[in-house]
């Protein structure tokens, strides 16, 4: 019990570290001020530039990987760890103690999550989430059907229950954290992929 408790807490401390806010801060700028108001790669896509976007991207995926990857490597007695630490990961990440609890949406740590448990399957969730992206214009629906599809394939293809229940805890954050933007869909507000690389949204 004391590893599990141990790796969650690990995993949301790793989960926090926001490379949004700390690229912000060095850059001078305020991602909460526009766009989503979000510390995320979804939004400093939108306010800085793809190539800053793609970068945080990138961090917030390796945050989820490592957690995963080492738990399931180091710590592989401990069957329910992997699971443990992606959900404090995202967590974490979603809400930061330092930042009042006030982080990203989770979505890019749950793919560095998938990545950590199994490169194949990343590969082909990061397929599907490319051609839901490109044929909806928003990134938003591609998490929705992630958020349900992982856990389900974990429970599946592993004959057990326990582990996407797991996973749930952390899929329903992110749920929650995209609602407005699912809200911005329904009204015709939300600010599609395409507009994201133009620079009239920029700060």
């Amino acid at each position: 019990m004391a590893v599990y408790i141990i790796g969650g807490l690990i995993a949301y401390l790793v989960g926090s570290i926001n490379t949004a806010y700390i690229l912000a801060k060095i850059k001078k700028k305020d991602l909460r001020s526009g766009g989503s108001g979000n510390l995320g790669a979804s939004n400093t896509t939108l306010l800085l530039g793809w190539k800053w976007g793609v970068f945080v991207g990138v961090c917030d995926i390796l945050k989820g990987f490592a957690v995963v990857f080492i738990a399931r490597m180091v710590f592989n007695d401990y069957e329910y760890l992997p699971y443990i630490v992606s959900s404090a990961a995202i967590i974490g990440h979603i809400f930061p103690f330092y930042l009042k609890f006030k982080g990203g949406k989770g979505f890019a740590t749950l793919c560095g999550c998938i990545l950590g448990y199994n490169w194949l399957v990343f590969i082909v969730a990061a397929i599907i989430i490319a051609a839901i992206t490109f044929a909806t214009d928003y990134i938003v629906l591609a998490t929705l059907t992630m958020i349900i599809a992982f856990p389900v394939y974990v429970g599946i293809t592993n004959h057990n229950f326990i582990y996407p229940a797991i996973l749930a805890v952390g899929m329903i954050f992110i749920f929650i954290k995209h609602l407005p933007n699912y809200k911005r869909i329904i009204k015709g507000e939300e600010i599609g992929i395409k507009d994201s690389f133009t620079k009239k949204h920029r700060i």
